[in-house]
């Protein structure tokens, strides 16, 4: 069965070019893009990779899984 969610890479920081080259690399990855804003946003988007892989060691998850965002 194909995966029918597409990933989207978060990203957090105070740099316009450093965001405009994230971006510009991930284009035809089949990734999807979001700006979580300024580098305080970093907190939250690290408190999340810390969550995911604390539930996937302790087999809530899968290491494949993840977090949805809807826009």
């Amino acid at each position: 069965m194909a995966d029918q969610h597409q990933t989207t890479v978060l990203f957090a920081g105070e740099s316009k070019e450093a965001k405009d080259f994230v971006i510009k690399a991930l284009e035809g990855s089949g990734l999807a893009t979001l700006d979580a804003g300024s580098l305080k946003r970093a907190r939250e988007l690290e408190a999340m990779g810390f969550l995911q892989i604390s539930l996937a060691s302790s087999e809530k998850i899968s290491w494949g899984g993840g977090f949805g965002v809807f826009k």
